[in-house]
């Protein structure tokens, strides 16, 4: 029986192996889980709303991984790859991330900036050394330009890279209607990839409070939610070196630390997006050089 991770909204998860005609079992994950601490308010919100989807919008069941990402890597080392929601939480904004991950254990390090769309990843891994590292979180795929040929092969591409480490990867809020593209091929790779931890940001950022007013960054709650979820995903790193907030390479916003601040204060829920272009008021406007294009 295939063993992958449904994190989704500290509610029910179900547990389930693909094609399997067995029943699914589901079990109530607890407000306050050991190692990691209480859930935000977010998530004791949500946990009273039901239980998490057991199958994607196609109908395809969800895998479930049976255990933390901690319990599957082989040494403590993690790199985040992402756009401005995980610089959100870098330790040049809030610091969220290092403040609740490393007395994990693990000896993380963000890699994320404003703007940046799939092909970031593949940038980061070459420059960071990817065999140097044990585990990994990708959240990329809200700065995208409706090339879903190219994210595909993108991603395709870096997991190989990645794989058979340990990945969390996330899916994106459906602020438009082609983000539907970037989360089906995620979806799908989730489903062939025994190594993929997955958490369901679409599902996530349905709720009342976990997106700012441009309706596509985390509000102050979300960002104490996604670090939260990350967390439990991770669960305590193997080993018993002590945990670490490395530096990160990539920072290219930070001569402008209020920019995502202003993003998100800036932003509205009806700002105008497209399926071919980024919404014109928030952090995925900017093409960044070798970003996907239509």
């Amino acid at each position: 029986m295939r063993r992958l991770l449904l994190v989704v909204v500290a509610l029910a998860t179900t547990a389930c192996s693909s094609g399997s005609s067995t029943p699914a079992v589901t079990s109530t994950v607890p407000a306050t889980i050991a190692g990691v601490g209480s859930l935000p308010p977010i998530g004791l919100y949500l946990e009273a709303l039901g239980g998490a989807p057991s199958t994607f919008p196609d109908g395809q069941q969800v895998p479930v991984q049976q255990s933390t990402v901690g319990e599957a890597a082989t040494g403590p080392r993690v790199l985040m790859i992402g756009d401005s929601i995980l610089a959100m939480v870098s330790r040049r904004y809030t610091n969220a991330a290092c403040q609740s991950i490393v007395p994990l254990g693990w000896q993380m390090s963000i890699e994320a900036e404003i703007g940046r769309g799939i092909t970031f990843a593949p940038t980061v891994l070459e420059a960071k050394d990817a065999d140097q590292w044990d585990a990994f979180v990708l959240f990329l795929g809200t700065n995208y330009w409706g090339n879903r040929p190219e994210f595909k092969r993108v991603l395709g591409q870096v997991l190989d890279e990645m794989s058979p480490r340990p990945v969390v990867l996330f899916t994106t809020s459906e602020f438009r209607p082609s983000q539907r593209d970037v989360n089906s091929v995620i979806e799908n790779e989730v489903l062939t990839r025994e190594n993929v931890w997955f958490v369901d940001w679409r599902a996530i950022s349905k709720a009342p409070g976990v997106l700012a007013g441009d309706g596509i960054h985390p509000s102050d709650d979300g960002n104490d939610f996604l670090v939260e979820k990350i967390s439990q995903v991770l669960g305590r790193a193997p080993g018993d070196e002590k945990g670490a907030c490395l530096a990160s390479d990539f920072k290219a916003d930070e001569e402008a630390p209020d920019a995502i601040r202003d993003i998100v204060d800036d932003g509205a829920a009806g700002d105008a997006t497209d399926d071919t272009g980024a919404p014109k008021t928030s952090s995925t406007t900017p093409r960044t050089p070798g970003d996907s294009t239509p």
